[in-house]
């Protein structure tokens, strides 16, 4: 082959190499787009389902508020009176209609953890995030455990609700502590989020 001709085969070898490495470039481009996009879409989901379910635990802990705080008051009255505690007493005295835990909905935070769609969210929000969730949780633990502990069938056949008084009024001392730091947690992130919600709709 003459030097020419090995001239021009380098230069093709050269040109296919060069369009290899683009195509390869090109679809790596493609595909780290691709992959941003639906990073973006599921950022994008998990924000609205926070904000839908937080606002719904927002207005569920809301509307237990008032009837918590009554409790609490009847109750410390009832204990701190001189009359005798009786169960005909304490129906007149205390309008109880069961404790009212708050259920706390969790499911946008279990599908986040699950499809990865908190590691899309930018840290400070998704840490901020976090936070709300651990706290519902503690609080659901607190209620799991003093219904778990002071309603069961053995309690309930040997005590009346006279008789479990005082633990109620501790109970209901620690929760409306917890609600209303829940209810200024909620007031901070809820436009945390709604307001990153709107930044990547843009």
């Amino acid at each position: 082959m003459s030097l020419h001709g090995r001239e021009r085969s380098l230069l093709n070898l050269f040109f296919e190499v060069a369009l290899i490495a683009v195509g390869v470039f090109l679809a790596l481009l493609a595909n780290n787009w691709h992959e941003n996009s639906e990073h973006r879409t599921q950022a994008r989901a998990a924000l609205r389902n926070f904000a839908d379910e937080m606002e719904a635990n927002r207005e569920a802990t809301q509307r237990n508020r008032q009837y918590h705080e009554t409790l609490a008051r009847e109750l410390r009255e009832f204990l701190a009176s001189k009359e005798p505690p009786s169960d005909d007493r304490f129906n007149k005295s205390v309008h109880f209609e069961g404790l009212r835990p708050v259920i706390f909905e969790h499911t946008a935070w279990d599908l986040a953890l699950a499809t990865q769609a908190l590691s899309y969210l930018k840290p400070d929000l998704a840490f901020d995030i976090s936070k709300v969730y651990t706290q519902q949780n503690a609080i659901q633990k607190l209620e799991d455990s003093f219904l778990a502990s002071a309603f069961t069938p053995a309690t309930l056949s040997s005590e009346s609700l006279k008789g479990l008084a005082p633990a109620m009024e501790i109970y209901l001392i620690e929760v409306n502590l917890q609600e209303p730091a829940m209810m200024s947690r909620y007031e901070q992130i809820i436009p945390e989020v709604k307001r990153a919600l709107s930044g990547e709709a843009r």
